[in-house]
C-alpha cells in the first residue's frame, strides 16, 4: 500500500456530479461554470485583453 490518495479528486468530481444532477435550470455552460466555481471557492485570475496595433 501507498501514502497517496485520491479522496480529495473523489470528492471534487462528486460535487462537480451533484450540481451536473441538480442543474437542469442553467441556461447554458457558463452559468454551469459559475456555479461549480463559487461552490469549490475556485477564483479565476481575471486576464485582460491586449490590443494590438500593427
Amino acid at each position: 500500500e501507498t501514502d497517496y490518495s485520491n479522496a480529495k479528486l473523489e470528492a471534487t468530481n462528486k460535487l462537480i456530479k451533484d450540481i451536473k444532477r441538480l442543474g437542469f435550470g442553467f441556461r447554458n455552460f457558463i452559468n454551469f461554470k459559475k456555479r461549480v466555481f463559487t461552490t469549490l471557492n475556485i477564483h479565476k485570475k481575471r486576464t485582460y485583453p491586449v490590443l494590438s496595433r500593427c
